[in-house]
């Protein structure tokens, strides 16, 4: 059984993390949110329903895509939901998160890529990453005082819900927590014409100038 997920928690509550997604991605405008669910299934559903996938090379200023988002809080902990794994991989993003909100924590498992990865900033520094790609893993920074216990050398799925426990998070399975839950669908307004039109003439994605040109290869458009 796989999992696919990828998040962002901070130390904050949801109004605050949902105040701070607009200025830390201001080119993602937010369309439509919805908020008081009843269940996880009807996060899902609102999801389903205001969320629209346009690759990069179809993209146009009048046939741009909807990304959906989910924050919820867990504990001391706002959690921001992110389906396509970039966010929790924006590193820059985080940095400025954690200048802002002290403690930031992001966690991405994508086991159909046999991608696993932890990072831990604070205060605008970060203190720890684990990364597992394919079997190969790469660490920097020191041991945290929460993976006592936890068999690093084998990050994946497993030692990411025990670490994912060790910081007073819920198990993926059970986020999100509806009642707590904000569900936000974001039109991204940047310009991708020049990208489109290189995927197009069959030039390389990566002679674009922009930060999505150069995100790893789970960051997916």
């Amino acid at each position: 059984m796989g999992m696919h997920f990828g998040l962002i928690a901070a130390k904050t509550s949801v109004s605050e993390l949902r105040a701070a997604f607009s200025e830390t991605w201001p080119e993602l405008e937010v369309v439509s949110s919805a908020e008081k669910f009843a269940t996880a299934d009807d996060v899902w559903s609102w999801k389903n329903a205001h969320e629209r996938f346009v690759s990069a090379a179809e993209w146009t200023k009048d046939n741009q895509g909807v990304e959906a988002y989910v924050l919820c809080q867990d504990g001391p902990w706002a959690v921001l939901m992110d389906f396509s794994f970039v966010l929790p991989g924006d590193d820059a993003a985080l940095e400025e998160l954690s200048v802002r909100f002290g403690s930031v924590v992001s966690f991405i498992v994508e086991t159909a890529g046999g991608c696993a990865s932890f990072c831990c900033y604070e205060s605008g520094q970060l203190r720890r990453m684990i990364q597992n790609i394919d079997g190969e893993l790469t660490s920097s920074g020191s041991p945290l005082p929460q993976e006592v216990g936890i068999a690093v050398e084998n990050y994946y799925m497993k030692e990411t819900e025990q670490l994912m426990r060790a910081f007073g998070l819920s198990p993926p399975d059970d986020l999100p927590i509806a009642s707590t839950s904000v569900a936000i669908a974001t039109t991204d307004r940047t310009d991708y014409t020049q990208l489109a039109r290189n995927v197009t003439d069959g030039k390389a994605e990566d002679s674009v100038s922009s930060p999505q040109a150069t995100k790893p290869w789970w960051k997916l458009w």
